[in-house]
């Protein structure tokens, strides 16, 4: 499978649909049907709005940094075992109007990944868990750390998206999917130093959530 970075304006995964919702809009403009026009021209917007893909970069320069992969509000930071192994939990939750754009966390490798294709349940359904689309990444740094991050849809007619292969080089901040709405976890080695609290807001490609080795 060959992977290509998706830098353009608007993710091509929001090419098709703003296209036919466009035709539709300038065809209902032409032949006067104003509530229809209306509909359609809210659609077309709400559609370049979940699809726009927006450059980012941080303004930082700190070593071993780890940058968010996702838009949207800390909810919380855990202590957790993962493979009996000590880690810190860092969830993130993004609405339907955050970007939507997925983003590698720092220069390193993919480990290996999995999609589980699902329902879009609300994520206070007990069963969102186990039903809902979710994607789970494995990311190794180039001196051997390890972090995993799980993406979990909710209540989204758009998949998610994952362009990767196996064994394959990222540079921090290079867009690696799309979730249009849900719940991220970062799963971060326990000696990393967390530089957000919950209840902040951070931006994938540009806020930093921590720092490996700083603990």
């Amino acid at each position: 499978m060959s992977v290509q970075n998706d830098t353009f304006i608007l993710s091509k995964r929001g090419w098709l649909i703003s296209g036919v919702i466009g035709a539709l809009f300038l065809f209902f403009m032409m032949t006067g049907l104003h509530l229809f026009e209306f509909i359609t021209g809210a659609l077309l917007l709400a559609v370049l709005a979940i699809f726009r893909n927006p450059e980012r970069n941080t303004a930082e320069t700190e070593y071993e940094r780890i940058i968010s992969s996702v838009d949207g509000v800390v909810l919380s930071i855990e202590e957790t075992e993962v493979n009996q192994q000590k880690m810190t939990k860092v969830t993130i939750m993004n609405s339907l109007w955050d970007v939507s754009m997925l983003r590698a966390p720092f220069d390193g490798i993919v480990e290996g990944f999995k999609i589980r294709h699902g329902a879009s349940l609300p994520l206070y359904n007990p069963m969102a868990d186990t039903l809902n689309e979710k994607a789970v990444l494995s990311f190794r740094s180039h001196k051997g750390d390890e972090i995993y991050i799980e993406h979990l849809s909710e209540q989204s007619c758009f998949s998610i998206g994952i362009e990767l292969e196996k064994s394959q080089k990222l540079k921090e901040g290079s867009r690696y999917g799309f979730l249009a709405k849900g719940r991220s976890i970062l799963y971060l080695p326990e000696s990393t130093r967390i530089s957000v609290n919950a209840g902040a807001t951070v931006r994938a490609g540009e806020s930093v959530i921590g720092y490996l080795n700083a603990a």
